[in-house]
């Protein structure tokens, strides 16, 4: 028998399939009217697990869908689809500035961010650019290396 987690997730990727969710609070809402009760920071949680991100879909809108992602347990891929969305990548100092196609930021920093690499702080995004924090100079440079092979 599938864990009360389990089962929310499911949920969670139906509700995704079928309806226009643009908001964690939506989410909360729709699964509330499902039966079952969460917090924002499980929702939080489960959009994570579930690489779950804001896309603008066909109608212009965003809403949650799911990353297009190849992941294995020892290495994160990006898949080749996704390269295109990255337009360019500059090191300046200890950060990093990847410039994405328009809307999409939030997607390619939640690749970036599923990557796992161990130099990156954080990652900020913007509509169409991202700023990939590290620890030093140094860092920065292998990582950017490292994003290269996604142009």
């Amino acid at each position: 028998m599938p864990s009360k987690k389990q089962q929310r997730q499911a949920l969670i990727l139906d509700i995704i399939a079928n309806e226009t969710v643009n908001s964690q609070d939506g989410l909360m809402r729709a699964l509330n009217d499902a039966g079952v009760q969460v917090t924002q920071a499980t929702v939080s949680r489960d959009l994570n697990e579930l690489r779950l991100v804001r896309q603008l879909n066909q109608q212009g809108e965003l809403t949650y869908q799911s990353l297009d992602t190849d992941v294995d347990d020892e290495h994160f891929q990006v898949n080749p689809s996704q390269t295109r969305l990255i337009t360019s990548i500059e090191v300046i100092e200890f950060m990093i500035v990847v410039k994405t196609a328009n809307s999409n930021g939030n997607r390619v920093a939640a690749l970036i961010d599923e990557a796992n690499f161990e130099q990156i702080v954080g990652t900020l995004a913007g509509h169409d650019t991202i700023f990939v924090m590290t620890h030093s100079a140094e860092e920065a440079k292998i990582v950017s290396q490292q994003m290269q092979s996604w142009l």
